[in-house]
């Protein structure tokens, strides 16, 4: 299955980020295959790594640093933990490597463009609104950048998946991958991520999922001709949160979901390994199901999903 269909004559730029990763279930796994997923996002980091049987040769991890701590250091302390992995021959290049760009650090617009232009003008016209996106949001940034075209039938417009990601960010993962003569095999972007969770669900289409971690609320809506998504920032400690200030929050949320007219909406994510916390979003926002994995804690949904992309890619 995937939700992204290139059109023949579209030659988005080379790179080698899946930005755009799907979910697709091929009949057969390459044997005793091995996935390691992991995500770093101040203040916490987190992995797991399983093999095609979902038994973990690296069992869930996450370690939460306080909420100040700069990234640099949460990558410092990432690279001692890999080098545990590393030095017990657990993490090697056989093994593949996946993780994404937490949402901070990056952008996904959807573009709609007449069927009526040539191929030149189809193409000058998403470098031009790309162009725009990142002298608007990244002007001082550099930036790796990638498109895709949704289905759509012949007499809708074109409609243009980008995706811009901070390239230091990148560069950061692949740097601290090299020190141990590793490399990533998938680089996603968070909130393809939650759409990919989603479809790995076999949730019916269009939806919204509230994914909600431990430094923010993410609200992304997947339909047949575009992605939307909205982040909102809230710590969860674990520890029962402050009621007067998380109910401000869903406030924000529910207006949002009332004035883009959502539906469908499913809650995922940490939230959901507690009972209370999970009450009070039942109670405040119009949930329609709760998405769980079954194999590891709710908190490790994308790693998850990012693991089922690597075993099935």
């Amino acid at each position: 299955m995937r939700i992204i269909d290139k059109l023949p004559f579209i030659s988005p730029p080379q790179d080698r980020y899946t930005l755009f990763s799907s979910i697709s279930i091929p009949s057969v796994r390459k044997k005793n295959q091995q996935v390691f997923s992991f995500a770093i996002d101040s203040p916490f980091y987190r992995g797991l790594g399983f093999d095609k049987s979902y038994k973990p040769f690296i069992k869930p991890f996450e370690k939460i640093f306080p909420e100040d701590t700069p990234i640099d250091e949460l990558f410092q302390h990432f690279e001692e933990e890999l080098k545990k992995y590393v030095n017990n021959n657990l993490l090697n290049p056989k093994v593949k490597i996946g993780t994404y760009i937490p949402t901070k650090y990056g952008l996904l617009k959807t573009y709609s463009f007449p069927r009526t232009l040539k191929k030149s003008e189809f193409l000058q016209s998403i470098e031009l609104y790309i162009e725009q996106d990142i002298s608007e949001h990244f002007s001082n940034t550099e930036v790796i950048y990638t498109y895709s075209i949704l289905e759509g039938n012949k007499d809708e417009p074109y409609r243009v998946l980008v995706v811009i990601v901070e390239r230091d960010f990148v560069l950061k993962i692949e740097n601290l991958l090299h020190k141990f003569n590793l490399k990533a095999d998938l680089i996603s972007y968070e909130p393809i991520c939650v759409v990919n969770l989603g479809l790995l669900k076999r949730l019916p289409q269009p939806f919204s999922i509230l994914y909600t971690d431990i430094n923010k609320i993410l609200l992304v809506s997947f339909y047949k001709n575009h992605i939307s998504y909205e982040s909102f920032s809230f710590l969860f400690t674990g520890e029962k949160p402050n009621e007067d200030l998380l109910n401000l929050i869903l406030w924000d949320i529910r207006n949002y979901i009332v004035l883009n007219n959502l539906n469908n909406i499913y809650l995922a994510g940490i939230v959901t390994e507690y009972e209370d916390i999970t009450s009070i979003f039942l109670e405040r926002l119009p949930i329609f199901g709760i998405i769980t994995i079954d194999k590891f804690p709710n908190r490790f949904a994308l790693t998850y999903t990012l693991g089922e992309r690597l075993l099935n890619g």
